[in-house]
């Protein structure tokens, strides 16, 4: 996105105080956005009459939902801080990873403002935590990322539109440049040619109840995490009924056993490598790699209808890893574009 007059946009800017708005840093080229204010009805009913006859506004939350193509930028990189929590770039020389903060009592990912335009009017979003992200890919088009936030109530009113917006100028990964491997990290020359579609999904589970407090009708504290997850699926061109090639895809007969002792579908090769690894490639030097560790399969679905080419389906859950990892998964961002390795997140 170039510089220029905007009247549709979603800034984002990382809060140092929650629910204290923050200025924005970064703009999404957002395909489309839902960001709005919720508030519970309070009722107090008398013996004398049938229905209640006041009431009071009661706890008020703004929730966020955002599609966008996947893209190395500035705003793709606040998401990804949102929903793991660390960021290293290496001492200024680069990429940008971003990794699980450890889990204690004190464990905080950041909060952010998010500053919506409407056409007429800003819609501020402040307090606002990420609550999944959620990735797919398939034949034929663009990667596409979708957000889904929650925290404090929308800004007292609505406000000026921003006049000019600077953002990613290259173009967003694509089917052709997506990038799937299994045991090994994925690259552009060591990948499964297999995958025709891969989706997963990382949820922190926010507990939002446990942000309020007296004297205050909105989130006082950022929602905390409750359990992270990982969920996903991938399609093969085939049913794989054997190890078909090096880049060790799940399957079928491997999965039919896991019944057995020997857990078949848990596929944890430790070390630090990685169980699934997806890149996507925006460009020469653009790129966005997910890694998990430890991954459990479902039973994979597979059917036949007429003569159409059968395909197979399976369902996926990352785990902890709790070898060299020590983790359930990490991104890591390079961009020549609109990055440069010594920002910080």
């Amino acid at each position: 996105m170039a510089s220029s007059n905007h009247t549709r946009y979603v800034n984002v800017g990382k809060e140092t105080t929650y629910g204290t708005s923050a200025a924005a840093t970064a703009t999404g080229e957002i395909e489309s956005e839902s960001f709005s204010n919720n508030y519970d009805i309070a009722k107090r009913s008398d013996m004398n009459y049938y229905g209640s006859a006041k009431t009071v506004v009661g706890r008020q939350s703004a929730e966020g939902s955002l599609t966008l193509p996947l893209q190395p930028d500035k705003f793709l990189c606040n998401i990804l801080m949102g929903i793991f929590g660390s960021h290293s770039n290496n001492g200024g020389s680069g990429p940008h990873t971003f990794t699980e903060l450890a889990v204690s009592a004190s464990t905080t990912l950041p909060s952010y403002t998010f500053r919506v335009g409407r056409d007429d009017k800003a819609h501020t979003f402040p307090g606002q935590v990420i609550e999944s992200i959620a990735v797919s890919a398939a034949i034929g088009e663009y990667a596409m990322l979708t957000v889904n936030t929650v925290g404090a109530k929308q800004s007292g009113s609505t406000g000026t539109l921003a006049t000019a917006l600077t953002g990613y100028t290259g173009d967003a990964a694509h089917f052709s440049q997506a990038f799937v491997n299994f045991e090994q990290v994925a690259t552009s020359s060591a990948f499964s040619k297999r995958v025709q579609s891969i989706d997963f999904e990382i949820r922190t589970n926010r507990d939002i109840d446990n942000s309020y407090a007296l004297g205050s009708d909105t989130c006082e504290r950022a929602p905390p995490i409750t359990i992270r997850e990982i969920t996903g699926s991938i399609t093969f061109d085939k049913a794989l009924l054997t190890s078909e090639s090096t880049e060790r895809e799940p399957f079928f007969d491997e999965l039919l056993g896991a019944s057995t002792s020997s857990n078949a579908s848990l596929f944890n090769p430790g070390s630090g490598v990685p169980a699934l690894s997806v890149l996507f490639r925006a460009g020469t030097g653009d790129d966005i790699r997910f890694d998990f560790f430890k991954i459990q399969y479902e039973m994979p679905e597979t059917s036949v209808s007429g003569r159409d080419s059968q395909t197979m389906t399976v369902n996926f859950h990352g785990l902890f890893d709790l070898g060299d990892a020590n983790a359930m998964a990490k991104c890591i961002v390079t961009s020549t574009n609109e990055l440069s390795n010594s920002d910080t997140f």
